[in-house]
């Protein structure tokens, strides 16, 4: 099930494998698209239209009934999930908001919401309206999907299918047995898509066993880090066991930029270009915005668990869905353990989680086990080592934006980097 803005002309299509191949079962053509409404709305809401993950973090923050009524003016939605949108009023691909703004009443935004407040609720409102709208197109196009083609298998692609909020509700649906979007879902997939549709379709390949790891990227020797480190003339050490040194740290309060191995593939940090926090302290969040990401206050940061107690810490779905190894699904806390992880717990009362595995991810794995040990909570704050730009990639990307920012510590490779020059670590 494909869910995009729009490839030629469609918006959302349906396949069916076969052996090495697909068939097509039926598609949804423009101006019927659900990323292009998101996009139009994030716009509306005063992100940019590449900011609809924003928009889904919002709406963690709206009055569910407020503008659903509104909303059905813009898109109507049947028992099987085909949506039909009304692009008189949306007016996609072009920068009027007048009919957007006199549907729902409100003054379209020029900056993004930063804080939620009586003058900003409604926008949250708005966004849940949308939000909720995504979730049930999402179980019905696939409730339908499964009883057409009798198949217990899913797999998502296209942007839309980034959406973890969704993709969570339709876990605990268990439409399918399983369910799986890969961790590049957006237009970057296209590229993994093209070499399959060649090597099975064109070449006649049979299908293999595929690695599901998402560490597919760059990565660089200790050497190449030490030149790097070097040319910037920067404090380093070197460290024997790195994990344990970064958890005595992390521990004690401070935020660490981690950049280990290969790069991951998509959008999120997945625990090798990351910038990690304990989870313990609500204090942190403020503290991550302040000294490094410069983003909305109302959005959360996620946190990443060792895979094997991931069902002590959340509620998941049995068994697990490979979407909570890509941090592409948004799970509800367990109860009872939400009060000791304070800083990855979303207004909701939910986590878009990472599970790590030991087999694809060992440093990281070895890193959780060592906060496991110290503090018998099997979690970090992880998010992206970048501040308002890309993801850093290179160990020169990684060294600038520790430089500009005011992280604590950098831990690359197995070299701890401090800008302190009397630090005691290094005594």
């Amino acid at each position: 099930m494909v869910i995009d803005g729009i490839g030629e002309f469609e918006s959302t299509t349906f396949y069916k494998g076969e052996g090495t191949g697909l068939k097509k079962i039926r598609h949804f053509e423009y101006p019927h698209s659900l990323g292009f409404l998101w996009e139009k709305m994030s716009a509306f809401l005063g992100f940019s239209v590449y900011e609809a993950a924003k928009v889904m973090g919002l709406s963690s923050y709206g009055k569910p009934d407020t503008y659903k009524a509104e909303l059905a003016k813009l898109m109507d939605v049947d028992d099987n999930g085909r949506f039909i949108i009304d692009d008189n009023l949306m007016q996609f691909r072009n920068d009027n908001f007048e009919y957007l703004e006199a549907v729902f009443d409100v003054v379209k935004l020029d900056k993004p919401v930063n804080e939620i407040n009586e003058n900003t609720q409604k926008y949250a409102d708005i966004a849940v309206a949308l939000q909720i709208a995504t979730e049930e197109i999402f179980i019905k196009l696939a409730k339908q999907l499964q009883q057409e083609t009798d198949s217990q298998h899913l797999c998502m692609a296209g942007g839309v299918t980034l959406n973890c909020v969704a993709n969570g509700y339709l876990s605990y649906e268990k439409v399918f047995e399983n369910f799986y979007v890969q961790p590049a879902a957006n237009d970057a997939g296209t590229a993994i898509g093209a070499a399959y549709l060649i090597w099975h379709q064109e070449l006649g390949h049979p299908r293999q066993v595929v690695s599901k790891s998402p560490y597919l990227g760059p990565d660089y020797s200790n050497e190449q880090i030490k030149t790097v480190l070097d040319h910037y003339g920067l404090r380093y050490q070197y460290q024997e066991n790195i994990e344990a040194t970064t958890a005595h740290l992390l521990v004690d309060g401070h935020i660490i930029a981690w950049f280990q191995g290969r790069m991951e593939l998509g959008p999120r940090a997945l625990g090798n270009r990351s910038l990690l926090a304990d989870p313990r302290r609500q204090e942190v969040t403020d503290l991550m915005n302040i000294k490094v990401k410069h983003r909305e206050a109302f959005r959360p940061f996620c946190p990443s668990v060792l895979a094997e107690k991931a069902n002590e810490w959340f509620d998941l779905p049995d068994p697990t869905p490979e979407i909570a190894n890509y941090m592409l699904g948004a799970f509800r806390v367990n109860k009872e353990k939400a009060h000791l992880i304070p800083a990855v717990v979303h207004f909701d009362g939910t986590c878009r989680i990472q599970t790590v595995r030991e087999d694809t991810n060992p440093r990281f794995h070895q890193l959780l086990t060592e906060m496991d040990k110290r503090t018998g909570v099997p979690v970090l704050l992880n998010t992206s080592f970048n501040d308002q730009e890309p993801i850093v990639c290179t160990p020169q990307d990684a060294v600038k934006t520790y430089l500009k920012t005011n992280i604590d510590y950098l831990v690359i490779g197995d070299y701890l980097v401090t800008k302190e020059q009397n630090s005691p670590l290094f005594k």
